[in-house]
Order: structure tokens, then sequence, then C-alpha cells
């Protein structure tokens, strides 16, 4: 019986030390001159070597990033990937009409404003 008390007690404070983690949330905003850019994180953000994109995000993590009226999101799609969602002017926009090239203009300016350890 106390095996099992000690495994439980284990295995709580294992999931709560997760959820801790999990539930570290980051903001960087600067304004000024016109100009409005706000990132907002949670988890661990790796990034493609060359800074085209983002090539994972842990589980629950997620990435929001807003540069004047042009927003990205990206999250842990549940099956190893990261899904996007893209914003210019509030009108959705797709990765092939000029999304690619807003995601790694994003990326860009995310890894020049953070050097976060949560940061690969």
């Amino acid at each position: 019986m106390k095996k099992v008390r000690i495994i439980t007690l284990s295995a709580i404070l294992g999931i709560l030390a997760s959820a801790c983690h999990m539930g570290r949330h980051s903001t960087i905003v600067e304004t000024g001159n016109g100009r409005y850019l706000k990132i907002e994180y949670a988890g661990t953000i790796h990034f493609r070597y060359d800074g085209s994109g983002i090539s994972s995000i842990s589980r629950g993590g997620y990435i929001k990033y807003q540069n004047n009226d042009r927003k990205l999101e990206a999250h842990n799609d549940g099956h190893g990937g990261v899904a996007y969602e893209l914003y210019d002017d509030g009108e959705q926009i797709s990765y092939d009409r000029g999304g690619k090239e807003f995601i790694a203009e994003a990326v860009r300016v995310m890894l020049q404003k953070n050097h976060h350890p949560d940061w690969k």
C-alpha cells in the first residue's frame, strides 16, 4: 500500500511539474512610430534551420505574432507538425498566396526580438 502511495504521489508531482512548464507564457510588445509589434508564446518552439518557419511546437504550446495588421498564429497540430493561421488586415491568407513569405518574415523578426531558452 505504501508503494502505491509513493507511485501515485510521484505521478501527481510529474503531472504538476509538466503543467507548470506548459503554463509558462511570455509576451513581447513594441510600439512607436506608427508600428505595433506583439509576440506571445508558450511552450518550446523549434525554428527551421534556415529561419523560414517553425519546425515544431511542444504539445499545448503556441505562438501568436502581430505586426501592425498582419497576424500569424501557430500551434502544435497534435500529429508532430505545426498548424498556421495567417491574416493580413483581418482577412485570412493562404500559405501559397503570400503566406510562405509572411511566415519567413515573421520568424526573422521573432528571432531578432527574443533569445528565450525555449526557442531553438
